[in-house]
């Protein structure tokens, strides 16, 4: 796949369209058989789902035999992946509701594969409702395990993803300025750091973040922690900002929908490799801004057995003196005392902590 963040998207509407969520051949690592067959059987490659332009995450199928799909009237419009992962939701299961807006469409509503294969699909459709409504969905949405077919499938292009593809096509980004959170108004300070202190351990986060929050804290700035706020709290609160810090972050996609090309953001890294370049990408795409990148890392651990592919799961260890002295260099905080990096036993006693929730080894890696 080729992918142009400039270049027009295009739509196929198919007559008699049966969708497979889950096929019956075998997976390969990310990806798993699922599509859209048109009225002959035959896969539509419009249909197959990205995580950038080159790793699918779903790979042509046939119809398991023996199978009698359930009928959906009207037409319906293909959502692709449905996702309860928030970050993954934003970049891939919003990214062919561009569609929504395309003229000369009685849509009935929007069909979906969903991400796990659960017998209840309601225990992935109650959690995402809230961020599809936010995204402009007002239409039905289903996301069936087993084969449906519908008389009228329209199939948006995918217009955002990961990698190379987070900078979106044009009418993706247009249908996002238009609708994602446009009844939310801007409630909140102007200043916010987004924190991961709070999540579950197995996320990564940078080690000793607690004290990040007390330094940026005496500069003015919130510490906000997005997981503890219903979605529509989180978006009042990035469209008031004008100076956002935050490591890298899947925080960062939803923040970038709402920036204006004078506000700052500076990202703090957290672990190695593209994924900042890919925010950096993100928000010149979006909205004309160049983030602030402070990256200074001087440790890592992981789960014994972790790999540098598993980055998102690492604890860092940074200098908080030389982040400090990036953000004062580019406007986000006044000049002050030198900033302190946590005590080590502080750290030893963190990640210890760490190891014992998840009842594992966590060992230094190699940076």
């Amino acid at each position: 796949m080729i992918f142009d963040a400039d270049r027009p998207l295009t739509h196929r509407v198919l007559d008699h369209a049966t969708v497979i969520a889950f096929g019956t051949d075998k997976a390969r690592g990310v990806q798993r058989p699922a599509g859209v067959l048109d009225r002959t059987g035959a896969p539509v490659d419009l249909a197959q789902c990205w995580r950038d332009s080159r790793q699918p995450v779903t790979q042509p199928c046939a119809l398991p035999a023996d199978t009698s799909p359930r009928h959906l009237p009207g037409t319906w419009l293909f959502g692709g992946m449905l996702y309860a992962h928030f970050g993954h939701f934003l970049c891939e299961s919003t990214a062919r509701l561009w569609g929504i807006d395309l003229q000369g469409h009685d849509i009935s509503g929007v069909l979906y594969h969903p991400k796990p294969k659960l017998t209840r699909p309601a225990r992935l459709l109650d959690p995402t409702r809230p961020w599809l409504a936010v995204a402009g969905v007002t239409l039905p949405v289903e996301a069936p395990a087993d084969p449906v077919t519908v008389d009228r499938l329209l199939i948006p292009e995918q217009g955002f993803g990961t990698g190379d593809m987070v900078a979106g096509r044009p009418e993706y980004r247009a249908y996002l300025r238009r609708h994602f959170g446009a009844q939310i108004a801007p409630d909140g300070g102007a200043r916010m750091y987004i924190s991961r202190s709070r999540l579950y351990s197995k996320r990564g986060r940078i080690l000793g973040e607690t004290l990040l929050e007390q330094h940026l804290a005496a500069q003015g700035y919130e510490v906000f922690h997005p997981q503890e706020h219903p979605i529509d709290t989180q978006i009042a609160r990035y469209k008031a900002a004008r100076q956002i810090i935050s490591t890298d972050c899947s925080a960062l996609h939803l923040a970038a929908f709402f920036a204006d090309p004078t506000d700052q953001v500076a990202i703090i890294a957290r672990r190695p490799g593209p994924t900042v370049d890919d925010f950096i990408a993100q928000y010149r795409a979006f909205c004309g801004l160049v983030p602030r990148v402070s990256s200074h890392l001087t440790a890592l651990h992981g789960l014994a057995g972790a790999k540098l592919a598993q980055m998102s799961e690492v604890y860092a260890e940074a200098d908080f003196a030389l982040i400090q002295q990036d953000l004062h260099a580019a406007g986000f905080i006044a000049a002050g005392p030198r900033w302190s990096n946590p005590d080590p036993q502080q750290i030893a006693a963190e990640l210890a902590d760490y190891a014992e929730r998840q009842n594992a080894e966590i060992g230094e890696m190699q940076l």
